[in-house]
């Protein structure tokens, strides 16, 4: 790359990754965004995926041009690994949310409430969330961590992966995540 250039990383990982990637490109002078995606093909094609960006003020001031073409928002969340850091948070929520609607589910049966029944009306009570939508709209818990169980997984394999390469935990996310994957 020539001096001067900003290198986007949009895969989702390791904060320390993007760290040596920019202290490798610095004596060149190349400056590093960490730019991981929340959304999916269908976002990206509308132009609506979300942008955490991690880098330089400067670095993601010149990049925004760029992501703006696919992403809103762009949000500049920090310094170089800062949008990984945001970005693992965010799928551990997310999975948490999914863990926190199938266990609400199963309550609901032990109530005796039809699960369609109780997804459809959740989505429009205050437990409402992107989570819950998703689910509602595949018509069941199993049937939604079914369909994205491989990803969730992968992603919650990196928050967990990422968490102990930071010497740090995940509390009480920990069995929610165990929910979401099962």
């Amino acid at each position: 790359m020539p001096e001067g250039s900003v290198l986007v990383l949009h895969p989702t990982g390791s904060p320390r990754t993007a760290e040596a990637l920019a202290e490798r490109g610095a004596p060149r002078g190349i400056t590093v965004v960490d730019a991981p995606v929340s959304g999916g093909p269908h976002d990206i094609a509308a132009g609506t995926v979300t942008v955490f960006a991690g880098g330089d003020e400067a670095a993601v001031a010149r990049a925004r041009e760029v992501l703006t073409a696919y992403a809103d928002p762009v949000l500049h969340v920090g310094p170089v690994g800062s949008g990984q850091r945001v970005k693992l948070v965010n799928n551990a929520l997310f999975a948490a949310q999914i863990g926190v609607v199938a266990e609400g589910v199963r309550l609901g049966e032990r109530l005796g409430i039809d699960e369609a029944t109780l997804l459809t009306a959740l989505t429009h009570g205050s437990a409402a969330s992107r989570a819950l939508g998703g689910i509602a709209a595949t018509g069941s818990a199993d049937a939604f961590i079914e369909r994205v169980g491989e990803f969730i997984g992968k992603d919650v394999a990196v928050v967990r992966g990422t968490a102990s390469e930071l010497n740090s935990d995940l509390g009480r996310l920990e069995g929610l995540l165990d929910a979401a994957t099962k």
